[in-house]
């Protein structure tokens, strides 16, 4: 298997991961009733981790 493919399967991966991000951050702040304090840190973590997850997968999309 060539590198590139495993490359671009890890990207793919990785901007799947993204898009799951963006989607819970925008799903759990609605769902959590238990403070405004939680809800925040939810978005906060969810768009953070779906900024890094995205960036991988267009450093890894470059290398192949």
């Amino acid at each position: 298997m060539h590198r590139s493919v495993l490359l671009i399967a890890f990207s793919d991966l990785f901007i799947n991961l993204s898009a799951g991000w963006f989607g819970a951050a925008f799903i759990i702040p609605i769902a959590v009733i238990k403070g405004r304090k939680k809800r925040f840190l939810a978005l906060f973590l969810n768009i953070t981790f779906g900024i890094v997850a995205l960036g991988c997968g267009i450093i890894l999309r470059e290398l192949a």
